[in-house]
């Protein structure tokens, strides 16, 4: 027997050409490029830390800046290549980048622009609109004291990466087109486009977390009890392990994916594709949908 197929079957689709568009669309707009155009330039390939290259015809430059002072917030912005930042027992930031441009005199045209405000630390490339489009990518590995307690990153088109981070750094992160992947947060907000969520959190009071195309995977350690989830991908999965105390009004629903869930749950309504109920008391918000894919929820 044939089965209809109804809008919500191609919904997920949709979304992924609509996501794909807006990445091209974006990295046009903000780089100024007309990447079709560059010919075998343009052949990208990464390094092992995951750098973004663009061929043998441009050239590069390695830097490594301390930055002393004590800072309780990161602001770094890029819109080609990797932002990774990494916790270490120093007292100051360290800022290591690799930048690229088409020609030496473009190389020192091209800056980056580090930036102490007060207790913020702002890090982003300056493009300069220039025809021809001579600059290219930066990659960012920074290492930060445990002074800093808030770290917003966003990205174009490159992935973020978080590690070794000290728990209770609330984070604000977003990608157009990249993974994300993230340990130890307080309040975590991480949002991509084209790419899969990784996240580990512990004591925040809201998780926002959602993926146009891809899957989110994450640990939820502790949750403050005036808190709230919500997580949500179009399409990709969701795949989730919480502490065995979550105190939750639950309310997990895919348009065609199944739903798992080994907490005793207090049960209000319950469909293949649709879980309503009470965990504990209730007493934090706890929702996750998603068009296309399954959804986990385990101990």
């Amino acid at each position: 027997m044939r089965t209809r197929r109804t809008w919500v079957d191609i919904l997920g689709p949709v979304f992924g050409i609509l996501a794909a568009a807006l990445t091209v669309y974006a990295l046009v707009y903000l780089l100024w490029i007309e990447p079709f155009y560059r010919g075998e330039s343009y052949r990208a390939f990464s390094n092992e830390r995951g750098g973004f290259f663009l061929g043998a015809d441009w050239e590069s430059r390695e830097v490594t800046e301390t930055v002393e002072g004590t800072f309780s917030k990161l602001e770094i912005k890029n819109i080609a290549g990797p932002i990774i930042v990494e916790g270490w027992s120093q007292d100051f930031v360290q800022v290591h980048y690799i930048k690229q441009a088409r020609s030496s005199k473009y190389l020192e045209d091209f800056e980056i622009e580090i930036e102490p405000r007060g207790n913020l630390l702002s890090i982003r490339p300056l493009y300069r609109k220039i025809p021809g489009s001579p600059f290219g990518s930066v990659s960012f590995d920074l290492k930060i004291p445990s002074s800093v307690e808030e770290i917003r990153a966003n990205n174009i088109s490159g992935r973020i990466e978080l590690a070794d981070i000290g728990s209770g750094v609330d984070q604000v992160l977003e990608t157009v087109s990249g993974r994300i992947e993230t340990e130890r947060s307080a309040s975590l907000r991480a949002k991509s486009i084209s790419g899969s969520i990784e996240f580990v959190s512990e004591g925040g009071r809201k998780l926002d977390i959602s993926s146009t195309s891809g899957r989110v995977q994450g640990q939820i350690l502790s949750l403050d009890p005036s808190g709230s989830v919500e997580i949500g991908t179009i399409s990709g999965g969701v795949d989730l392990e919480a502490f065995s105390g979550l105190d939750a009004a639950l309310k997990l629903q895919s348009v065609s994916g199944s739903i798992s869930c080994d907490f005793p749950v207090q049960i209000m309504e319950q469909k293949r594709n649709k879980l309503e109920g009470i965990i504990g008391n209730g007493s934090v918000p706890f929702e996750v949908r998603t068009v296309s894919g399954a959804i986990t929820l385990s101990q």
